[in-house]
C-alpha cells in the first residue's frame, strides 16, 4: 500500500508538470471542472483497434477557456518509475494502439488557462492480442512441442483454432516431450533499458523450456536465457511461484528469483539442501499452501523442504505433535502430491522396504508444524492402482483418478469410490485436470471443467466435462482435437493473473 502510495504522488507530479502554470492566480469561488464521456476502462487489440473519444467538458467559471492533453503509461511497474507518453494535445483523441499486450492507464488532462485549475480524469485500458485470450494445448509430434491456441471470441467455447503458435512466433520448436505450462503477470523482462512486469507464459518439457510474451507468444528467454548460468543437463521438471519469488526444479535441483526486487528474470545458482552441499533430487510434485513459499519432497531422502526466493539454502520442515508422518526421513516415495485448497493438501506414497504399502495423506502444510494423516490404502481399492490424480480446487471433498482407460472419483470423506469415465478402447490418457476460472468482471467466460486429455493415435483428443454434486456429467461440454499428444492446457484471457490457477500439477 505505501508502494502503490508513493506511485500516485509520482503520477500526479509527472501528470502536473505537463502544463506549464507560471501564472498567480486568487480564486473567490472554488472552480469544478467536470468532463463526462470517457469510460472506467476499455479493451483494446493491439494494432486492430483505436481510442476513439471526444469527452464533454464544463466548468462552474463562465469564459472557460480550456487546452487538452492525452497520455499513456503502463500500470504495475516494478523497480521504475511509470513514464507517461503524451499521445495528443486535442480534446478529441483518435489513436490506433500499437502498445504490448497488457494493463495501461489512458490520462486526459483538460486545463482552464483563465484560472490555471486542471482536471484530470484517468481510464484503464486492457491491451490484448489475437494471442490474448483462448485455449492454449502445449503438444507434442515427433519428439518436439508446440503450441496450439483455440479462440474463444465471445464464451469458453472455442470457435476457431491456430496450430503451432509457438513455431509461428519463434521459427523452431522446443525439444521433448510437452509436460506443463505456468502463465505469471509479474515475471520481469527487458523493455527498453528496464526489466518490467510482464504477462509471459512458460512452456516447459522433459528437454527444454521457454518463456514467451503472451501478448506476442514471441520468447523473451530460451532455456539456457532462463539461467544466469545454465545447467549443463537440461532437465526441466516444474516451474512454480510462493510467496516473493519464481522456483525452478531441473534435473532435481531447485533455482530461484527472489521477485520483490529488481531483477533480469533469471535463475540464479541451485540452492544447497543443507551446509554441506550434499546431493539431492526433488520431485516433481509440490505444494504452494497459498501465498507461502512452496513444499517440496527430496526423493533421495524422503524428506520435504521448504524454499525461499532470496536464500541460498533449502529450509528445514518441522512435524507437529500429532503427526502421524514425519516430514524427514519417512522411508516413502511420493507418487502425487496435490492442491486441494490453501491450507489443505493431499499426498499419496509408497513405502520403500513395502512397496505393496500405499498410503493417502492428508497434509496440512504448515512448515513449522506440518502434520500428515494417513489413510492406509488397501489393494482392492481402486486408487491403490492409480497411475494419475487431480484433486478439486476448492471444490468437493473428491480426488480424480486414473485406472488405465478408466477415470475414477473418490470421495475423501468417506473413501467412497466410483467409475465416471471411460475412454474409447483406441484411446489412451495424457493427462486429467481440475481447472476452473471464476472472475466476475469475464463472466461469459467463466469455467468449471474436468479435464481429461488423450492420445488418439497421431492426435489429441481432450474433453471438457462439467460436474454435478462432485460427479462428471455423461458427455462433455466440449471436446477439441490436434496432432500431437496433449502435455498440457490453459484458458488465458486479459484477467487470468499469476494468482488464478493453482501451483499443482
Amino acid at each position: 500500500m505505501k508502494n502503490r502510495f508513493l506511485y500516485i504522488l509520482l503520477i500526479a507530479s509527472v501528470l502536473t508538470s505537463c502544463f506549464k502554470d507560471k501564472g498567480n492566480y486568487v480564486y473567490t469561488e472554488h472552480e469544478e471542472i467536470t468532463v463526462t464521456g470517457i469510460a472506467a476502462s476499455y479493451d483494446k487489440i493491439s494494432l486492430v483497434d483505436k481510442i476513439t473519444i471526444d469527452p464533454t467538458v464544463t466548468s462552474n467559471k463562465t469564459g472557460a477557456e480550456f487546452k487538452y492533453w492525452w497520455g499513456l503509461y503502463e500500470t504495475s511497474v516494478q523497480g521504475a518509475v511509470p513514464k507517461v507518453d503524451t499521445l495528443v494535445r486535442t480534446k478529441a483523441i483518435d489513436y490506433l494502439v500499437v502498445q504490448p499486450a497488457k494493463g495501461w492507464v489512458l490520462v486526459f488532462g483538460a486545463k482552464n488557462i483563465k484560472t490555471g485549475y486542471t482536471k484530470i480524469v484517468t481510464s484503464n485500458i486492457n491491451v490484448i492480442t489475437q494471442f490474448t485470450r483462448g485455449w492454449y494445448v502445449a503438444k507434442t509430434e515427433s519428439g518436439k512441442t508446440d503450441l496450439d491456441l483455440y479462440t474463444t471470441p465471445t464464451t469458453i467455447l472455442p470457435v476457431g483454432k491456430v496450430e503451432n503458435v509457438f513455431s509461428l512466433a519463434n521459427g523452431r520448436k522446443l525439444n521433448g516431450k510437452a509436460h506443463s505450462l505456468r502463465f505469471y503477470s509479474d515475471y520481469k523482462s527487458l523493455t527498453g533499458t528496464s526489466f518490467l512486469n510482464t504477462r509471459a507464459l512458460f512452456v516447459v518439457t522433459n528437454e527444454d523450456a521457454s518463456v514467451v510474451n503472451i501478448g506476442t507468444i514471441k520468447e523473451i528467454r530460451d532455456f539456457n536465457g532462463l539461467f544466469f548460468n545454465a545447467p549443463s543437463i537440461k532437465k526441466p521438471d516444474i516451474l512454480c511461484n510462493g510467496a516473493q519469488s519464481f522456483f525452478f526444479i531441473n534435473n532435481g535441483r531447485l533455482y530461484s528469483i527472489y521477485n520483490m526486487s529488481s531483477n533480469t528474470g533469471q535463475f540464479g545458482i541451485s540452492q544447497m539442501v543443507n551446509e554441506y552441499n550434499s546431493d539431492y533430487k526433488l520431485s516433481k510434485f509440490f505444494y504452494t499452501p497459498g501465498f507461502m513459499d512452496p513444499l517440496f519432497f527430496d526423493e533421495l531422502t524422503s524428506t520435504f523442504y521448504s524454499a525461499g526466493g532470496a536464500s541460498l539454502q533449502l529450509a528445514s520442515v518441522r512435524d507437529a505433535a500429532t503427526t502421524k508422518m514425519p516430514s524427514k526421513n519417512n522411508n516413502k516415495n511420493l507418487l502425487y502430491l496435490g492442491f486441494k485448497t490453501t491450507a489443505a493438501a493431499f499426498g499419496v506414497f509408497q513405502d520403500r522396504t513395502n512397496p505393496n504399502l500405499r498410503i493417502l495423506s492428508t497434509i496440512t502444510p504448515n512448515i513449522n508444524s506440518l502434520l500428515m494423516i494417513n489413510d492406509t490404502l488397501a489393494a482392492n481399492e481402486k486408487l491403490y492402482s492409480a497411475t494419475m490424480h487431480t484433486l478439486f480446487n476448492g471444490d468437493e471433498n473428491m480426488m480424480y483418478f486414473v485406472v488405465g482407460r478408466e477415470i475414477w472419483s473418490r470421495n475423501l470423506s468417506n473413501r467412497f469410490e466410483q467409475l465416471q469415465y471411460t475412454v474409447p478402447g483406441d484411446e489412451s490418457i495424457s493427462f486429467i485436470r481440475h481447472q476452473k476460472y471464476t472472475t466476475a468482471s469475464d463472466a461469459p467466460f467463466n469455467y468449471n471443467y474436468v479435464v481429461v486429455a488423450t492420445k488418439k493415435g497421431d492426435t489429441y483428443v481432450i474433453r471438457m466435462f462439467t460436474k454435478t454434486s462432485g460427479n462428471l456429467n455423461p458427455a462433455p461440454a466440449f471436446t477439441i482435437t490436434g496432432k500431437g499428444e496433449a502435455g498440457d492446457i490453459i484458458y488465458m484471457s486479459p484477467s487470468v493473473g499469476g494468482s488464478t490457477y493453482p501451483n499443482t500439477l
